[in-house]
């Protein structure tokens, strides 16, 4: 995968995470023109900003660099931070079928879009 492709990435998280180029930039303490710099492959963020990048957005480097597939921070799903809960609904999820996995991710992504009215 090219550094474009995957820096790609970033603006797609950007973007569903309604969080504009200047609010990231202000978060991370780089200029916003830096932020359009590396979502165009023009730049390569430092180690630093990848990971301060990361940790804004609620990802892994890995996802953004295109080494997984996953968005998710991996250090939430380490057993010491995951609930007996939490563990239940990852077992009944791998249960269902594909269709019924999918109606269940829109119907959280639905909660999670009213939440934040």
């Amino acid at each position: 995968m090219e550094y474009m492709e995957y820096m790609g990435r970033l603006k797609q998280l950007r973007k569903e995470k309604h969080i504009s180029q200047i609010r990231l930039s202000i978060e991370i303490g780089v200029a916003q023109e830096t932020i359009s710099a590396y979502e165009r492959g023009k730049a390569l963020p430092t180690l630093e900003n990848l990971k301060k990048i990361a940790i804004y957005l609620n990802t892994s480097t890995d996802y953004l660099l295109g080494l997984t597939n996953i968005k998710y921070s991996v250090h939430k799903l380490l057993p010491g931070n995951i609930s007996e809960e939490e563990l239940n609904l990852i077992l009944q999820y791998r249960n269902l079928s594909t269709s019924k996995k999918n109606r269940l991710l829109g119907y959280m992504d639905g909660l999670q879009d009213s939440s934040s009215i």
